[in-house]
């Protein structure tokens, strides 16, 4: 289906049936069953991806997509704030869309139902699952995730992170004001000692 304007969007959405998939230990969702063709400009980038594709590896991605089509869909998100679809995943799909490259006006995309947090981590999960990842941005997406109200422990469940590398990201955006929640406990305690023994 081609879609055309959000209203169009908001018109089918209520329509689309989710396709889950009962697995060995959790039901699974395949929202890639749902996919949409949407006019390019009605998507746009999210403010957190700390992700980065070379040049070559650009020009690559938009061969492969001349070779063998759009084959995975931009994954987004739907942002009645902005009226547009926000990308969690396939942000360079995205760029090949544009008329820099193959100027194509539509782009296929599937639609997920995440709040702010689960979108952060979502487009972390994706990057790492394929081994590329800007490290060097991880904190400001651990600060994000903290200022939405998720906890440590969730974050490293989620992003696959332990609590050390949690904290020395803490550390390095200089934000004291994430630490102000956290419990501590003396370091030191003192015991008696029988000189006696």
């Amino acid at each position: 289906m081609r879609i055309e304007t959000i209203e169009q969007y908001l018109a089918v959405r209520e329509a689309m049936e989710p396709i889950i998939v009962q697995g060995k230990t959790h039901k699974i969702a395949i929202p890639c069953a749902n996919t949409l063709v949407v006019k390019r400009e009605l998507v746009i980038a999210n403010t957190y991806n700390p992700n980065s594709v070379p040049d070559d590896k650009m020009d690559l991605l938009s061969q492969s997509i001349i070779d063998n089509g759009f084959a995975f869909p931009v994954v987004t998100i739907y942002d009645p704030d902005q009226q547009a679809f926000v990308i969690i995943d396939g942000f360079h799909r995205f760029m090949i869309a544009s008329y820099d490259y193959l100027g194509l006006p539509y782009i296929p995309i599937v639609v997920l139902d995440h709040d702010a947090s689960k979108r952060m981590v979502a487009t972390i999960q994706f990057n790492k699952a394929r081994g590329v990842h800007q490290v060097d941005l991880d904190a400001d997406v651990i600060r994000g995730l903290i200022n939405q109200g998720m906890s440590e422990e969730d974050i490293s469940v989620h992003l696959g992170l332990d609590l050390e590398t949690i904290h020395r990201y803490k550390q390095l955006t200089g934000i004291a004001d994430l630490f102000k929640n956290a419990q501590y406990s003396m370091s030191w305690s003192i015991v008696e000692v029988d000189d006696a023994a």
